[in-house]
């Protein structure tokens, strides 16, 4: 803390932080001397609270209120009370607090009508107001305390405090995706770490995805999970891993969004501390960069798992365009490239025209000839309109029986 005008003031500031009170961390139990005449007297009333005989007093029986500003993480509510006191014999007016918190970014004013609602001060009294404010930034944070006012004489008095304390991360959030590349519905699969950056226990009450309008979400959870009400006691340095599918909202969001760089939505958590103080963090918005398909992308819909040998079966397949010109599409099939697999489909079927952003369906017919994994290859794809021809190999598998 340190003051700014250090000529003689007739008031006092002071600043006192709100704050769950603290277990005492002295030791795992606290004596009492038998030789201290009040011993008799305080192992009297301690035994009637906690019920014991015992000389030695339980700690988790005492608390501690906060000494300083100190531990206060992003996300929390910062409250503090602040007092104004006249220390002298004399009778102030015109009292003015104006509160302010400088971060390493902005100069934040923070609400205070402790001048407005006392106009007057007289010797021994005090007036006092308890300010709260959401703590966004990290970093060395100052609290900026002025205080105006008028004595007997007419005399206008001024002077500031500044009270200095820093604001850490409480959590930190690591984010992964994964694309599902195979899957029918083109889902995305977020991983999230949560890490208690605290000195002490939290307990996570909500970690939720907020998704985008492109995406619907929903967690990918144990069935028979051990936090069935949503709350994780989470230890200091402990890591809590969180899965997510997101899945496009619309047919038509299933391509435009599967390609270049996406928002996929924001996690919010919500959290309590070990005395019950909350907690709240919102990142900001996670973009997935989608994988390159080129101008088109050949998904398998419909497949058998297990086939019998020399049976036929069919193949559901979809053909998004995913460039920005319409495409004239032909479909061709090489029985080389796959001889443990034939067609029985027509090579050279036309699609026909596809634009932008669209798709076509179509099927295969075709049966084994040897048994074990199979893999389904030798699809071409030309487009006439340049007479370039896409390779699909290997777009997926089959167990002949």
């Amino acid at each position: 803390m340190t003051t700014e005008n250090t000529k003689d003031q007739l008031l006092a500031l002071k600043v006192m932080r709100m704050s769950k009170p603290t277990f005492n961390e002295y030791g795992s139990s606290m004596g009492i001397d038998p030789a201290d005449p009040f011993a008799s007297g305080i192992e009297k009333a301690m035994s009637g609270i906690n019920g014991c005989d015992s000389m030695e007093l339980p700690v988790g029986s005492y608390l501690m209120a906060p000494t300083s500003i100190d531990n206060i993480y992003l996300g929390e509510t910062f409250t503090f009370y602040i007092v104004v006191l006249n220390e002298s014999d004399q009778i102030c007016s015109d009292i003015s607090v104006k509160v302010d918190l400088q971060t390493q970014t902005q100069r934040i004013t923070l609400q205070s009508k402790l001048g407005d609602t006392q106009s007057e001060l007289f010797p021994s009294r005090c007036c006092g107001q308890m300010v709260m404010h959401e703590i966004k930034e990290t970093g060395q944070h100052i609290l900026v305390c002025s205080v105006s006012y008028i004595t007997n004489d007419g005399e206008k008095m001024y002077f500031r405090k500044f009270f200095k304390f820093p604001v850490n991360k409480p959590i930190d959030v690591r984010t992964k995706f994964y694309n599902a590349e195979d899957n029918l519905n083109n889902d995305v699969y977020l991983e999230a770490q949560i890490q208690n950056l605290c000195t002490s226990s939290i307990v996570l009450e909500k970690v939720q995805m907020e998704p985008s309008e492109a995406y619907t979400c929903h967690e990918i959870k144990p069935s028979q999970s051990s936090d069935e009400l949503g709350n994780v006691f989470l230890p200091p340095k402990t890591v809590r891993q969180y899965l997510f599918c997101l899945s496009p909202s619309t047919p038509e969001n299933a391509l435009t969004h599967y390609r270049g760089v996406s928002a996929i939505g924001k996690l919010d958590m919500c959290w309590r501390s070990a005395m019950g103080e909350r907690g709240r963090l919102q990142t900001s918005s996670l973009q997935r960069m989608a994988p390159g398909y080129g101008d088109i992308r050949l998904s398998v819909e419909q497949i058998p798992g297990v086939v019998p040998l020399l049976k036929p079966f069919v193949i559901v397949c979809k053909l998004y365009n995913c460039c920005e010109r319409s495409l004239d599409l032909i479909i061709s099939l090489n029985p080389e490239l796959n001889p443990e697999i034939v067609y029985c489909s027509v090579s050279g079927l036309h699609l026909g025209q596809l634009s932008p952003g669209k798709s076509v369906q179509f099927t295969l017919n075709a049966f084994a000839t040897s048994s074990g994994l199979q893999h389904i290859s030798g699809i071409r794809i030309t487009d006439t309109f340049l007479r370039r021809t896409y390779e699909n190999d290997e777009i997926g598998q089959i167990f002949v029986n």
